[in-house]
């Protein structure tokens, strides 16, 4: 966990300055280090995920206003169509008369 890294880090810093051991000191900045990497990569994972739940929210919104459309469409072709028949009933009984 990235927070233990950390801690263990400035444990192991504060150590190598007590007892002047470089390495030790060296080492404890490495595991701070490695602290911050994880919080890092745990705060872009969440991130990330984030941005793929929008995204699918967006698709989503998409597809239902794509079907909504498609049905306004199909709805105005209908009416076309029963237009067309009227004026095509129309058409048949003037040509009855004459």
């Amino acid at each position: 966990m990235g927070i233990t890294d950390k801690v263990t880090g400035r444990v192991k810093k504060a150590a190598g300055d007590l007892t002047g051991k470089s390495s030790l000191r060296q080492e404890g900045r490495e595991e701070e280090r490695k602290g911050e990497a994880k919080e890092e990569l745990r705060r872009d994972e969440a991130r990330a995920r984030e941005q793929q739940s929008q995204a699918e929210a967006r698709k989503e919104q998409a597809r239902r206003e794509a079907e909504r459309v498609a049905e306004q469409e199909d709805q105005r072709a209908a009416q076309q169509e029963d237009k067309a028949r009227q004026r095509e009933e129309k058409v048949e009984k003037l040509e009855r008369r004459t």
